[in-house]
């Protein structure tokens, strides 16, 4: 068990995934023990500047804000029950194969160099399923990942464990990265077309960050493992007035990793041919206040209904994209979750 929570606290915070309140419940990559984040009253805000909480965004770029002034689970009785539904269906094969070939006609004809195909995956539950459980399932699993329970009546509960930084600093310090490319850790060289694909945010990255940073700094380009697969990384390390932090958040979400590029055009396509309802999934999310930020990118995830979970992936399509990689590359990409749900019982 995940350091810092007895028997007591993982019965409220079960509980409080049913209830109609927010909190979120995290673990910042290399620390063991667990954070809770909470308002006295479970409320949410839209507004972080000069407060300590946690932000929640959507791939579309509306964000709330948890307020952190409770640091322990209270007793969930104060709050009403809360039961989202979800009426459109998991990702089928047959549709996952005609958004490929739709995507893959954008690219054809030069409206977009890339672009990112998600898709969903439905897994049973019962009632004796603990989103807690599945929490510490994943804290254990990927320690070097950002980990976070996070439940609002708005958006129900999410569950993530993703591998890839935002931003996060403090002062004039900051950090971000491009990372993607994917594969199944071996001792190859990368193929042609994971390399282009990272070089896409690579590039994207580099020029969001020229007008409002200083002291730019790129690292050697890297392979980093998260769970089952790998991916390709380059860290940027930069100075920057802490005023400027919500200009950077207005130009760097969402970055050709999750999007496409040109990120215009393809979020253009992504709105008149969706793939998915993308909700939390590919936004961002984590602590803020205290002079910093630790934002990372919403990957990973699956949302928990009373009956089931769903399941988020998705895989950036490029003009030599082979459709039945890419279907696997999305199976892979949850089997974190569906390892979570295995051990949340």
């Amino acid at each position: 068990m995940v350091a810092g929570m007895d028997a007591t606290m993982v019965e409220r915070i079960d509980s409080l995934c049913r209830r109609r309140c927010a909190f979120a419940l995290y673990c910042l990559p290399g620390e063991e023990s667990p954070v809770f984040c909470m308002a006295e009253d479970g409320r949410v805000e839209n507004d972080p500047l000069f407060k300590n909480g946690f932000v929640l965004s959507t791939f579309d770029g509306k964000s709330i804000f948890i307020p952190s002034e409770a640091e322990v689970p209270p007793p969930p009785d104060s709050w009403d029950e809360l039961d989202l539904a979800y009426d459109q269906p998991a990702t089928t094969r047959e549709t996952y194969g005609a958004l490929f070939k739709l995507y893959t006609g954008f690219i054809q004809s030069g409206q977009v160099r890339k672009i990112v195909l998600a898709r969903t995956a439905d897994e049973p539950i019962n009632e004796h399923f603990s989103p807690y459980k599945a929490f510490t399932t994943a804290c254990e699993a990927q320690p070097a990942a950002f980990k976070a329970l996070v439940h609002t009546p708005q958006q129900g509960t999410w569950l993530f464990c993703t591998p890839e930084q935002l931003i996060t600093g403090q002062g004039q310090s900051w950090q971000t990265m491009a990372l993607a490319g994917t594969r199944i850790p071996c001792t190859l060289p990368w193929d042609a077309k994971n390399k282009r694909e990272q070089a896409l945010v690579t590039e994207f990255i580099r020029e969001t960050l020229q007008p409002l940073a200083d002291d730019i700094t790129e690292s050697p380009l890297e392979n980093l493992r998260a769970g089952r697969i790998e991916h390709l990384c380059t860290r940027f390390s930069f100075t920057m007035p802490p005023g400027r932090i919500l200009r950077l958040l207005d130009t760097l979400p969402p970055t050709p990793a999750v999007c496409g590029a040109p990120v215009d055009a393809a979020r253009k396509l992504l709105q008149q041919h969706p793939d998915i309802e993308r909700s939390c999934y590919a936004g961002y999310l984590g602590p803020w206040g205290g002079g910093g930020v630790q934002l990372y990118v919403s990957l990973r995830c699956m949302q928990i209904f009373r009956n089931y979970c769903r399941l988020y992936a998705g895989g950036g399509l490029m003009p030599d994209s082979d459709e039945e990689q890419e279907w696997q590359e999305t199976e892979n990409k949850m089997a974190c979750m569906r390892q979570a749900i295995r051990n949340a019982y």
